[in-house]
């Protein structure tokens, strides 16, 4: 029978143990979890294609409002909308970064569209406003999300310029124009009375590419909006936007939040490349929560707290999971390889990646988080 270890040396083991458990638990699930993170980050084919026809086959089964169950049909509607919006943006961007994909993913891109436009997926708007939006772009009212759409509908007039949207996207674009131009604060209500930059920032996206894709010169009324953010609504101790604005007067009216920043910051990038990356910045100077190779997002600006809600989901320790998720997109367009690798990983643990054949996708993300999450690792 082996004698007992003296004091010091059952301590000296013990250390090693922890010691070794520590760095196993440190390397080996970062090791483990988000492999492809760099594949992404460079655009590999195979990986971003996987990702894009487990998306294009979602698109397939009809992504409307029926398809979610958050409680509130305002919710699902907003939902369905957005799950087809972000699939749009993500697979014309798989398009444009590997055009030998077109002909595979262009159909579900088109069908996308179509989900999006179609009358039931815009039942809650109809119901807030009392309106069609479509029906109604003579009007000086607000319809903010018209922003979402028309970067969807540009998104496919980038890679399908023949596309019979083309029409109506030129409608929604100079409706929104002259709506923002004609309001002094800059702020075009979302809902009656309601106002929000991130919803803001998809108008002004949607200025920007419509522009590139027509020649048409938006660029004042873009650097414009550009000083109404930076002055007014930019948090200057954060670097964090506003998640709400009085509708009138343009005011903050809510704390400064990641959740909106970060998608912001990928609208932006489709207007004024500078605002997006001052949009980043802050998300990475204030936000920024980093542990054994995982990294997230703080939800509010140091200073400021609150709880989750349907934008930015769970927010756990004061982390945000849309937030984090969101900021992919900064990393990647920002050229941060470490910093995409990081929030990735932890975007990776909570959506488990699955594969089958050459498509895979994330078991927990459902519909609107693999759409989601393919715009942002695919933005340009």
């Amino acid at each position: 029978m082996d004698a007992p270890l003296p004091w010091s040396r059952r301590l000296r083991s013990h250390a090693w143990t922890a010691l070794c458990v520590a760095a196993c638990a440190t390397v080996v699930p970062r090791t483990l979890v988000g492999r492809e993170g760099d594949a992404l980050f460079d655009g590999d084919l195979r990986t971003q294609h996987g990702l894009a026809r487990a998306v294009a086959a979602s698109v397939s089964h009809d992504l409307g409002p029926e398809a979610f169950h958050t409680g509130s049909s305002r919710f699902d509607g907003e939902w369905a909308f957005g799950a087809n919006q972000m699939a749009a943006l993500g697979l014309a961007q798989t398009i444009v970064a590997h055009p030998e994909t077109r002909a595979e993913l262009l159909p579900a891109l088109r069908l996308a569209v179509d989900h999006l436009l179609a009358s039931r997926t815009w039942r809650f708007a109809i119901e807030a406003w009392g309106e069609d939006p479509f029906a109604s772009l003579d009007s000086d009212h607000g319809h903010a999300y018209l922003g979402y759409a028309a970067l969807a509908l540009g998104a496919l007039r980038t890679v399908d310029p023949a596309t019979p949207h083309a029409a109506l996207h030129d409608r929604i674009v100079r409706a929104l124009a002259r709506r923002l131009e004609r309001s002094p604060a800059g702020a075009i209500e979302t809902y009656p009375g309601e106002a929000y930059p991130c919803d803001m920032a998809s108008v002004i996206g949607a200025l920007g590419q419509h522009a590139r894709l027509t020649g048409t010169d938006r660029h004042s009324l873009i650097a414009r909006m550009a000083t109404v953010y930076r002055t007014r609504w930019i948090d200057p101790a954060s670097g964090y936007l506003a998640q709400s604005v009085n509708a009138t007067t343009g005011a903050p009216f809510d704390a400064p939040r990641a959740s909106g920043t970060a998608l912001a910051a990928y609208f932006w990038r489709f207007a004024d490349p500078a605002m997006a990356a001052t949009l980043a910045a802050g998300l990475a100077r204030s936000g920024d929560v980093s542990l054994a190779g995982f990294g997230a997002v703080r939800e509010y600006a140091p200073g400021h707290r609150g709880h989750g809600d349907i934008d930015s989901g769970p927010v756990v320790l004061g982390l945000s999971l849309s937030g984090t998720g969101f900021s992919l997109a900064a990393a990647r367009f920002t050229n941060d390889r470490a910093r995409f690798a990081r929030l990735y990983r932890t975007a990776a643990l909570f959506g488990v990646p699955v594969s089958r054949g050459a498509t895979w996708r994330y078991a927990s993300g459902g519909p609107i988080g693999n759409a989601i999450l393919l715009a942002m690792v695919t933005a340009r």
